[in-house]
């Protein structure tokens, strides 16, 4: 199989077509969106190291297994990402979920031990392959009342509306913010006209109070290109924020 980064965006979700169905699945059962990228990598890691047929069994899961598999996988990231020597890494953790997947047991010492490896592979896995091929569900479930459709008139912050027709879906960005660690307006104009020189036509804003995202509306379609940097996806760190950043696609 080619690389990610050889394969289009659709080839790309055509191959993960399972993944992007589990990772569906879990937005729907109201887990966050990046952090449940980890946990679809997680599984994916896992199917590397020799637990086979992981992520494929798991599309048997009813949504309140799959919710519980997930809690059992949360646990275990928590256990890689911020282990403390005060924790028996060989104690023997019951993981009921995950041993209706697979025959072999995962232990915790298991994972602690190869944790820099395994954290590397699933940063790997999320920025290669989740960052790109779910981008469309994170739209589609941050956004559902919005996504169809792109207003004339944005509005700020402040409610009050910029007038001007956007006549150009070239020029405009999507932004995405992790749950918890809302952009502001303010905070956008300042970090696109600080770090580019960029003038911001309008901010049209998420309406949920802890804004999920925005659309980022740009004077040209070169503006665009300066910021992406010719990539289909950017981080960008606004205020100390992670923002994820891609040009906007109508959903017809």
């Amino acid at each position: 199989m080619a690389s990610p980064s050889q394969l289009s965006l659709q080839q790309l979700q055509d191959f993960h077509s399972i993944d992007c169905n589990a990772y569906s699945r879990l937005l729907t059962l109201n887990f966050d969106p990046f952090p449940s990228m980890k946990i679809v990598a997680f599984w994916n890691t896992l199917e590397k190291l020799g637990f086979k047929h992981l992520v494929y069994n798991l599309q048997q899961f009813s949504d309140s297994s799959l919710l519980s598999l997930a809690k059992e996988d949360v646990f275990c990231l928590q256990c890689l990402y911020s282990f403390s020597e005060q924790i028996n890494p060989w104690l023997r953790l019951s993981f009921p979920e995950m041993s209706k997947l697979v025959p072999q047991e995962i232990l915790l010492g298991f994972l602690v031990k190869n944790r820099e490896c395994l954290k590397q592979m699933i940063q790997g896995f999320v920025k290669d392959v989740c960052e790109v091929a779910f981008i469309d569900i994170v739209q589609q479930n941050l956004g559902p009342k919005h996504s169809s459709k792109f207003p004339n008139d944005a509005t700020d912050d402040n409610g009050e509306v910029l007038k001007g027709k956007v006549d150009s879906e070239d020029k405009i960005l999507f932004m995405t913010f992790s749950r918890g660690h809302p952009v502001s307006n303010q905070e956008i104009h300042r970090f696109i006209a600080g770090k580019f020189g960029i003038y911001v036509e309008a901010i049209y804003m998420d309406k949920n109070p802890k804004r999920l995202f925005a659309c980022v509306v740009l004077r040209s379609q070169s503006d665009m290109s300066r910021i992406l940097g010719g990539k289909k996806l950017v981080k960008l760190f606004i205020g100390g924020k992670q923002a994820r950043v891609r040009r906007f696609v109508r959903k017809s």
